[in-house]
């Protein structure tokens, strides 16, 4: 019986370290060629405002700090969710309409582990707003606001 063919230690640690080389060169040039996940941009506005909400039980309104989304693109736009300093999330499960604004207020942005944001404690230094474009491509909306606001 013959024995089968084998590499020595160079030849395998070689092979593996051009097998890495050639997996790194193909997502760079897909990096390249096709650009960033995210590059299209989302037809809406996104502001920092005090407004009355709705307080519970229906008992009047409370004046509240609230992130303001308005849509300006002329059609829907579905799943929407909206993320706080890339840490607090929510998820928007009826689609923005066309011209709509969504008012909500930050208590109500999560964790993932399920800790809420209290407005106050943390200043919103980001606001990042994800759908899907008519196209079907993910769009984002990038928001940065200053500290001292």
């Amino acid at each position: 019986m013959r024995p089968g063919p084998k590499l020595s230690s160079r030849t395998l640690t070689l092979s593996l370290m051009g097998a890495c080389f050639l997996t790194l060169l193909m997502l760079f040039s897909y990096a390249l060629f096709y650009g960033r996940g995210y590059d299209k941009s989302l037809p809406v506005t996104v502001t920092l405002e005090q407004r009355p909400v709705e307080a519970l039980g229906g008992r009047g309104a409370v004046l509240t700090d609230v992130v303001v989304v308005k849509s300006l693109a002329e059609t829907d736009l579905p799943r929407v969710t909206l993320d706080l300093n890339g840490q607090y999330f929510l998820y928007q499960d009826a689609p923005l309409r066309a011209g709509e604004e969504l008012v909500l207020p930050l208590g109500i942005f999560k964790t993932k582990s399920n800790q809420t944001f209290v407005p106050g404690r943390y200043p919103v230094t980001e606001v990042n707003v994800t759908a899907q474009l008519p196209s079907g491509a993910r769009g984002v909306a990038e928001v940065t606001f200053p500290e001292n606001e």
